[in-house]
């Protein structure tokens, strides 16, 4: 019996869709795919899957925000389905409901502010996030000039007044850059002598040249060395380490963005009130063989390079054994 109700009530619902508008039946399966798209993420995000994504851009825009992933899934889930139900319940022409053009300029508005936070703060962009933006896009395009124009409007204005912000970190002669700093992003820390130099490893777990620096570490160090992530990170090859399981990638992203650095492995090494950058994993295992593993090593063991007062500004020399921090290397994909 509830079968034959079942069948029946999606045979008129079939044939109610049947009637609508060409324009009106596109929107509501735009709507529709756009419901079934964020309800899929979040069925895959709570059963502690990898979400739906196409490159490691969505898991440093997640790190980024202030709420979890899982609650702007949900409010997309709950945007598509209003905007769904209004289509059907309030539309049997080619004319939107006034509420339902509303909800369309406002998501239109929001996501002005999600991509333009991509592109000016995170410097990478989230191919999930560009698919929902697809489908609002379309949402606001399907219902006339007059609309979509606004909603062009609207979203180039929200980009305009967002990239017009500085978000990045900026230093001042007084202000001094240490390790210390640095203690909430670090993943874990490697104990070392106290008269060595302090060193913080930034490196991502797709890195295959980064992850030729740490396996050199298994040899052993007499550094202290603080591992901070600009990804997250799930497993790794050292075992001797005093773990931090409150971690925060931000920090590390922040610090390299303030530095304008894009690639990955870098080495920021701290004796005494001096600082020293060192980017590439040739020149990093130089260092780590002649000030933390081997101190009797030659000079041509040695990576030369200078050394910058804290107050200095930090310049870092590029390396051909490096990846971008927002990109997985072509070469090897690791995840460790």
């Amino acid at each position: 019996m509830f079968r034959h109700e079942g069948s029946k009530n999606m045979l008129e619902f079939y044939q109610q869709f049947q009637k609508r508008p060409k324009v009106t039946k596109l929107s509501l399966l735009v709507a529709l795919g756009g419901s079934l798209l964020t309800l899929t993420q979040i069925i895959l995000l709570e059963s502690g899957l990898d979400g739906i994504c196409f490159s490691g851009g969505c898991e440093i825009v997640d790190s980024q925000t202030t709420i979890p992933p899982l609650f702007f899934n949900f409010f997309g889930l709950v945007f598509f389905q209003f905007v769904f139900w209004g289509i059907w319940v309030g539309q049997k022409s080619k004319e939107l409901p006034f509420y339902v053009r509303m909800l369309l300029l406002a998501g239109l508005a929001a996501e002005g502010v999600l991509v333009s936070f991509q592109y000016v703060v995170v410097e990478t962009f989230c191919t999930y996030c560009l698919i929902v933006f697809s489908l609002v896009v379309l949402l606001n395009l399907l219902h006339g000039l007059h609309h979509a124009v606004t909603g062009a409007a609207i979203f180039v204005s929200v980009v305009i007044a967002f990239s017009t912000l500085q978000f990045k970190v900026t230093t001042s002669e007084s202000t001094v850059i240490s390790i210390n700093d640095l203690e909430k992003g670090a993943y874990a820390v490697l104990p070392g002598e106290e008269n060595k130099p302090r060193l913080a490893l930034f490196f991502s777990s797709s890195c295959p040249h980064c992850e030729k620096v740490i396996k050199s570490m298994q040899q052993g160090t007499n550094c202290t060395v603080s591992f901070n992530p600009v990804s997250r990170v799930t497993k790794f090859p050292l075992t001797t380490l005093i773990p931090n399981e409150h971690y925060d990638i931000s920090v590390n992203r922040a610090f390299m963005r303030s530095l304008g650095q894009k690639h990955i492995p870098v080495l920021l090494v701290e004796q005494q009130k001096h600082l020293q950058l060192i980017s590439g994993g040739n020149a990093i295992m130089n260092y780590l063989d002649g000030s933390c593993r081997f101190p009797s090593a030659s000079s041509s063991q040695k990576q030369t390079m200078n050394i910058l007062e804290p107050t200095e500004e930090l310049v870092l020399q590029m390396q051909e054994d490096s990846c971008s921090d927002d990109v997985d290397c072509e070469e090897i994909k690791t995840e460790y």
